[in-house]
């Protein structure tokens, strides 16, 4: 899906992990394949999206949910009406561990975690075993939707990096 003069662009990505590479354009086509396609109701506005360490999303953790371990994703609401649909702060050397372990590739794993948070935003929670499954659903949803527009995020690791 090429970007139109007449769309916007819809994240900002801070890629804060020396080892991974990813392209911001891929990463906001995901969001726009989701916001296109799906039938999710996502607000408006730019999405931020955070690439960081394991130390980093387990300080945010500890911070603002008084868990002190690392995550895969964490979503703060932003403020729709200053054009900002919210954040979304991923950990990828959480995803290459989920990955190596559950034999996920790595791309898919680190799209599934932006899904996630797109779809705390979009009013899904995880809190109770019925709100997850409504959760599961919708990730599973989503993530056919990505995969049958080609909107995969090139994730890759950089030659020779190991977390």
């Amino acid at each position: 899906m090429n970007e139109s003069p007449n769309e916007s662009k819809r994240a900002q990505v801070s890629n804060l992990c020396p080892k991974l590479i990813v392209e911001e354009r891929d990463v906001d086509r995901l969001f726009a394949t989701l916001d296109r396609f799906g039938s999710f109701d996502a607000p408006g506005g730019e999405l931020s999206v955070a690439f960081v360490s394991k130390s980093e999303i387990s300080r945010i953790h500890d911070q603002f949910m008084q868990v002190n371990s690392p995550t895969d994703v964490i979503t703060f609401p932003g403020d729709v009406e200053n054009g900002l649909a919210g954040e979304i702060c991923v950990c990828p050397e959480v995803a290459v561990d989920y990955g190596n372990k559950h034999r996920v590739p790595f791309p898919e794993e680190l799209s599934l975690y932006l899904i996630h948070g797109y779809l705390h935003l979009c009013g899904f929670d995880d809190r109770s075993n019925e709100a997850k499954l409504k959760m599961r659903s919708a990730e599973e949803l989503a993530m056919n939707l990505i995969k049958s527009h080609d909107a995969i995020p090139f994730f890759q690791l950089k030659e020779g990096t190991k977390w």
